[in-house]
């Protein structure tokens, strides 16, 4: 029998680490590396493991992209040479940390935009992938991105809709299912139910169980953003959003995902990419590129000994006010 990994699908901000971090009780194993949160934004933790998110980052830098880039990929761009590095170490990873875990999760919102190449992962290392959909309203993610890193919104909503097309359009013939972030908060207990029964899954741990521990974690306080009913826009990129939205909307509701709707609206993306002028194509790669360069670079001071020695004098300063 093959292992089973559920793989958490979402753009960033939309509610995939409370989701991800709901699954620590009922016994889905997440890894011991995990990110920590940060005050104000993901207080309780983003529930990645970090060998993972850095990997992930690496393979984007590779590419020449970033976790925001809004370009769409040249086709099989998951099979050049240059990557079978990454497919080695995402190996050793999951080997170390999984390979004793009848059920896992993945939780990076990078893997919406590498999902092929993650594909073929599962598939040499006889992993059956589960995706659970976390769908968020892009104006509710956009207020959460522009306060955190200031995007403007029609950045916002072309990364959104990047994330869901290119995640749903190569997780398709796999078990999956869709959950709405707002009702999860409002019904955790029979949205996890209704996830187990429709990717046919056997959590470790039942939900009953672990009602106590989920109302304990899933605070109201993890929503730090909502989004009331906007008016229709009539501008191709947000048009392009809400549409998508109301499509996943209605999966969530139980309803099939009508696959011709979602390949039109896969059509309107690579139009609106098409109408892009040659010149804003150039910078977007090439700031692409020193942006996962940087990226890379942080996530190696993060993690070494000389930055965790450090935190003690850097709370100090911050304490005083001065330097230590």
């Amino acid at each position: 029998m093959k292992k089973q990994v559920l793989v958490i699908i979402g753009m960033h901000r939309s509610g995939t680490s409370a989701s991800t971090g709901a699954l620590r009780y009922l016994g889905v194993d997440l890894g011991d590396r995990l990110y920590q949160g940060h005050a104000g934004i993901n207080d309780k933790g983003y529930f990645e493991h970090a060998g993972i998110a850095d990997t992930n980052d690496e393979v984007l830098a590779t590419l020449g992209s970033s976790w925001d880039d809004v370009l769409l990929r040249s086709n099989d761009w998951w099979k050049q040479e240059k990557l079978a590095l990454y497919v080695h170490k995402v190996h050793r990873l999951i080997r170390q940390d999984f390979s004793r875990s009848p059920l896992w999760a993945v939780k990076d919102p990078r893997v919406c935009r590498l999902l092929p190449w993650w594909l073929e992962i599962f598939a040499t290392l006889q992993i059956a992938p589960h995706f659970l959909f976390v769908v968020r309203s892009p104006a509710a993610v956009h207020r959460s991105l522009e306060k955190r890193d200031g995007f403007p919104r029609e950045k916002s909503f072309l990364l959104w809709a990047l994330h869901y097309l290119e995640a749903e359009r190569y997780s398709r013939g796999y078990a999956r299912t869709f959950v709405d972030f707002d009702r999860f908060l409002e019904e955790p207990v029979e949205s996890l139910l209704r996830v187990e029964r429709e990717l046919n899954l056997t959590f470790p741990v039942s939900v009953d169980e672990a009602k106590a521990g989920l109302s304990n974690f899933l605070s109201p306080d993890l929503r730090h953003h909502t989004a009331e009913q906007e008016p229709r826009e009539v501008h191709p990129i947000p048009e392009l959003a809400q549409d998508l939205h109301a499509e996943l909307l209605r999966a969530t509701g139980g309803a099939s995902l009508n696959t011709t709707v979602m390949d039109e609206l896969w059509v309107r993306m690579e139009r609106i990419q098409q109408g892009f002028p040659e010149a804003l194509v150039s910078h977007i790669r090439s700031s692409g590129i020193i942006r996962g360069d940087l990226q890379i670079t942080l996530n190696r001071i993060f993690r070494s000994w000389s930055w965790v020695i450090g935190k003690p004098v850097r709370w100090m300063e911050r304490r005083f006010g001065r330097d230590v």
